[in-house]
């Protein structure tokens, strides 16, 4: 038995930056404890190759797929029981009613260690599976076509029959570093073992779906016209988030502790249905001296550097630091900008990325590096940039403020606290950058000229950013609460 089992959900160790250098650091900074990591991903895929060499003091790791279909089970000895279906029936009832979907009877048969022997194929593959099917489908979505109803119902029901079958690894403590499928697999650990479950939020997991789904294209949306303002979620668009808004109060209501890093989240959080008595705040923390004395590259001098540090994703939302890029280029004819980050894990939006930069004519002024060494960079960055739709607590504003580079950031998250101050006597410092709203170009693009003819407000903003992590920001207090956190919650007895 290990001392804690780490649940994450399509990041460490295949993922660079963010939360896998979150994941990674702490587990290398509390070499006192033994882990398991416990990794989600879709499918297995064989070019896929680590981006962390796993800590000793990991003991075990292993995958989950939640979207890979596995062997047909033997042939069923005893039917599932009647009340099985019902459960299952009543869970989507109650889905359509607006509520979270759970019930004491269906935890009942979360616990349960096989789940009365129910798998996917029970559901997809069989006449009781077809006939609740059909039956729900007439009664809730009757007007929209029974293939797209179909198909929905197998690829929302598969990830929660994968995590169901999975085996779950002893340890004394569960720590999911999200909700959704990593908080769902949390939850039946800390439901079928008896020991406590940690959830952590670096961003506010169903706020994020909220915006994903709002803006995908791979679930089926009929074009529909309407006089209200603003955009209606469709009716599977809503299945989607019902599902996910199911599995973050379920991971909520069955967590021993919830751990924002920031105030900000905490708002969200008891809106989808957290315990105020179970949310505690462990703000990010990073090595404070590591950037501090980058020595300034002199070679670069001439041109007016500003960098976007961040996977090439939506919800990092690139695009619109290429638009205000093209924006800010026209009163700064030195702008040079990088986009520094991993650009495979949404191949296709990475090309709509390079097409925007040439239809914009900005080649000369941008660049992608991929995946790089940020110090390379930090020596000579006037200002780093933030574009995102949705964030938790950036630890990329951390590491270049310990650089004392000052930064423009949207209005999500904690980028606000980070750059004002989360309190009153961190605000007393100043501000360390400019606050902008998401999706705003124009926005963004007129703080950074503001930012480029006042070279002293940036070197301002960037020395208050340096002071202001070193005073609240520093690694040694994160791991200091985690260590705590474990020794606490390790030594329980199980319920």
């Amino acid at each position: 038995m290990v001392d804690v089992c780490l649940i994450i959900e399509g990041a460490y160790p295949f993922i660079t930056g963010g939360v896998s250098s979150w994941v990674h650091a702490l587990i290398t900074n509390l070499p006192q404890f033994s882990f398991a990591v416990v990794h989600l991903s879709d499918k297995p895929d064989p070019e896929r190759k680590p981006k962390y060499t796993l800590p000793a003091n990991v003991a075990e790791f292993r995958e989950i797929f939640i979207q890979d279909v596995g062997d047909a089970p033997a042939k069923r000895h005893q039917p599932i029981r009647p009340e099985i279906w019902q459960q299952l029936s009543d869970f989507h009832q109650s889905l359509r009613a607006g509520s979270t979907g759970h019930t004491p009877e269906l935890q009942a048969w979360l616990a349960s260690a096989n789940h009365q022997g129910m798998t996917e194929r029970d559901i997809m593959h069989s006449q009781r599976g077809w006939e609740m099917i059909a039956d729900l489908y007439s009664r809730y979505g009757a007007d929209k076509s029974f293939i797209d109803y179909f198909w929905t119902f197998r690829f929302t029901h598969l990830p929660i029959f994968a995590l169901l079958e999975a085996e779950i690894p002893p340890a004394r403590v569960y720590h999911s570093v999200s909700v959704g499928f990593g908080g769902f697999f949390g939850a039946l650990a800390k439901l079928r073992t008896g020991r406590p479950l940690v959830l952590t939020e670096h961003g506010v997991y169903l706020r994020e779906r909220e915006i994903e789904i709002a803006q995908a294209e791979w679930i089926y949306s009929e074009q529909q016209q309407t006089f209200q303002l603003g955009r209606r979620l469709d009716f599977f668009q809503q299945w989607w988030l019902d599902m996910f808004r199911y599995m973050t109060k379920f991971a909520y209501d069955q967590a021993d502790q919830i751990i924002s890093i920031t105030q900000f989240n905490t708002r969200y959080q008891l809106r989808y249905g957290a315990d105020p008595n179970k949310i505690r705040i462990i703000p990010n923390g990073i090595d404070a001296l590591k950037f501090s004395r980058l020595p300034r590259n002199r070679s670069k001098e001439g041109f007016f550097h500003v960098a976007l540090v961040g996977r090439v994703v939506p919800i990092k939302d690139i695009k619109t630091f290429i638009r205000a890029i093209k924006v800010a280029s026209q009163t700064i004819p030195t702008i040079r900008a990088y986009i520094i980050g991993p650009m495979d894990e949404d191949p296709e939006y990475y090309e709509e990325c390079k097409q925007l930069v040439e239809m914009l004519q900005v080649g000369d002024a941008i660049t992608f590096t991929g995946q790089a060494n940020v110090a390379d960079y930090f020596s000579f960055l006037d200002v780093m940039v933030l574009t995102s739709l949705s964030e938790g607590q950036p630890l990329v504003i951390l590491e270049g403020h310990s650089a004392g580079i000052p930064v423009v950031a949207t209005d999500v998250g904690a980028c606000r606290e980070l750059l004002t101050g989360a309190n009153p006597e961190d605000a007393a410092l100043g501000p360390s950058g400019l606050i902008t709203p998401a999706d705003s170009p124009g926005e963004t693009a007129n703080a950074l000229i503001r930012l480029w003819r006042d070279p002293a407000m940036r070197q301002q903003m960037g020395q208050t950013g340096r002071e202001r992590v070193m005073r609240y920001y520093r690694q040694e207090s994160l791991y200091a609460a985690y260590h705590s956190l474990y020794q606490h919650f390790a030594s329980q007895r199980s319920v």
